[in-house]
């Protein structure tokens, strides 16, 4: 992740001024040795209806192309949502409105799972778990959480275009990755450290850097007059 944040300047130069390079992405996921495997990938497939740009905590969203993070986004968004812990948690949701259920599932889920670092649940540095397995073990790191909040998200009806994984930077706890859910009302963020949605109009000590999306992914930058754009220093 440290690489991701490091070399983000240079991908948005890349995405603004010069034609998209060959792209590559981690290959199929199946155990933690294979995580960094990659293969060509040519043609992602595009959802009809493109989920809405996430212009976050006044960032400008930028298309990224095909990323390293895509293949992680698709195996973990397509597992468990008919799992029986995740139908159990979301079925409270079913009814309520967009805003009250991403409440009520962040709420759920930090009640079921505890934060701790992968290398002390699964032996690996960095291992983006299904929904069950986080849930199995009452344990995971700031994605596995963010996963499990999502997959009960959609259980219980949210659209998967409302639902994106957010990769970037927490002013104290470093790089941290949160769950973005788009409602009526806006963008909010829900993030482990903090136990109610955050609007994505509202200060935050996180910045984004990437986001992943149903079909999509974005670099985040900060607009300089009208059509400049740089990463965030922080």
């Amino acid at each position: 992740m440290a690489a991701l944040l490091g070399a983000a300047g240079a991908l948005i130069a890349a995405s603004l001024g010069s034609a998209t390079p060959a792209q590559t992405v981690v290959g199929p996921d199946s155990a933690p040795a294979r995580y960094n495997r990659l293969r060509d990938l040519s043609v992602r497939p595009t959802p009809a209806i493109a989920p809405a740009r996430p212009d976050v905590f006044g960032t400008a969203a930028i298309g990224a192309g095909v990323t390293f993070y895509d293949a992680r986004f698709r195996r973990v968004s397509m597992a468990d949502r008919d799992h029986p812990q995740i139908v159990a948690l979301a079925r409270p949701l079913i009814g309520l409105s967009p805003e009250q259920q991403v409440a009520a599932a962040q709420r759920a889920v930090l009640g079921k799972v505890k934060w701790a670092h992968d290398l002390d649940t699964v032996r690996v540095a960095d291992l983006w778990s299904n929904a069950s397995e986080t849930l199995e073990r009452g344990a995971g790191d700031s994605e596995d959480i963010a996963i499990v909040i999502m997959q009960v998200l959609k259980a219980a009806g949210f659209d998967p275009r409302d639902l994106y994984l957010s990769i970037g930077r927490h002013r104290q706890a470093g790089s941290h990755i949160v769950l973005l859910a788009r409602t009526p009302s806006g963008f909010v963020m829900l993030d482990d450290r903090v136990g109610t949605p955050i609007p994505a109009a509202a200060g935050s000590a996180f910045t984004p850097v990437m986001t992943i999306g149903y079909g999509k992914s974005w670099l985040h930058g900060r607009r300089l007059g009208a059509v400049a754009a740089r990463t965030s220093p922080r």
